[in-house]
């Protein structure tokens, strides 16, 4: 009877440890990083911006606005678009349920042709977008894919890449597989991913200054309860409902650099180069929702020209 009750307590202590690491083991949807690779892919395009594509616009005196024809000719304008820039962003608090890697492009070309208009000429930009793609070694051994992004560049405005020299991104399609962080069992089959883009260039000017590692501007993507099990309820319609969306920020066209080549006479001219630059991307996956923290950001032209190192943040538990 003794050792009967030293076997049942045994197994229920047995029980009782299984229990609570079990807690502690990971879903097969987290911890995809055996060998992981990140790799990126940009998408060019030669005829982005062609005459006919760009907007008519004027810009009349102000003798001509004070006549009715002045305000006719107005309609080719803008209108400002106030959006608050009030995000919330993963804040790194444990490592296991936290992961965070790096990925870029380098030494690419924004045009397809020289210029001997000016450092912001437009003509000839072939930047359409890029595509991230996250892979790793399964269990059995084997390449699989756990997560491709792509990203395109927004068209739908071109008079504002031509009038301010700069532009936006759109997310074309976003496809999670697997997650790098773990995903405790028994916990939601759910991820938050931010995605910190930056555009960065070098270049020298016409009157010999050289601007080395210049962040051109930064885009943020931030995805919250991204299901991963294609099998539960609102699976489809979630990802679905990605496509299109706006990427908060905003970044210059890439300058062209100042230099000479030689034209199709034979002689030795000065023009602009074809805008050498590149993409850094920053990614964080967290499973757990309360590692989400409120960033509040100010001073706009600071996120566009000088990166986030510059820009006033305000941080608030979620």
């Amino acid at each position: 009877m003794k050792n009967l009750r030293r076997l049942f307590r045994n197994t229920m202590l047995a029980t009782a440890l299984f229990s609570f690491f079990s807690c502690f083991t990971s879903s097969k949807y987290g911890s995809a990083e055996n060998k992981n690779v990140t790799l990126m892919y940009v998408q060019e395009k030669s005829d982005l911006l062609t005459v006919t594509r760009i907007k008519m616009q004027s810009a009349p005196s102000f003798a001509a606005r004070g006549n009715s024809r002045g305000l006719d000719e107005l309609a080719g304008g803008l209108i400002s678009l106030a959006t608050n820039a009030v995000i919330e962003v993963i804040k790194k608090n444990q490592e296991k349920y936290f992961a965070e890697y790096e990925t870029g492009l380098t030494d690419l070309y924004f045009y397809d042709q020289l210029s001997n208009e000016s450092a912001f000429d437009p003509a000839g930009m072939q930047f359409a977008g890029f595509r991230l793609v996250r892979t790793f070694q399964n269990d059995e051994g084997k390449t699989d894919t756990a997560l491709i992004v792509l990203f395109e560049l927004d068209t739908t405005n071109t008079a504002a890449i031509i009038n301010n020299s700069t532009f936006r991104l759109k997310l074309k399609s976003f496809d999670l597989r697997y997650a790098k962080a773990k995903i405790a069992k028994g916990d939601p089959k759910v991820l938050n991913m931010d995605f910190d883009i930056s555009f960065v260039t070098s270049y020298v000017n016409d009157k010999g200054v050289l601007f080395d590692e210049q962040v051109l501007g930064k885009f943020y993507l931030l995805i919250r309860d991204a299901p991963m099990d294609s099998s539960a309820a609102g699976y489809k319609k979630y990802y679905k409902n990605l496509q299109g969306k706006m990427i908060t920020g905003k970044s210059f066209i890439v300058p062209r650099s100042f230099g000479y080549h030689r034209d199709p006479d034979g002689e030795i001219k000065s023009g602009y180069s074809q805008g050498l630059y590149s993409i850094k991307v920053n990614i964080k996956e967290s499973s757990k929702p309360n590692f989400v923290t409120r960033l509040i950001m100010e001073n706009g032209p600071e996120l566009i020209s000088k990166g986030t190192e510059n820009i006033k943040i305000k941080l608030d538990k979620h």
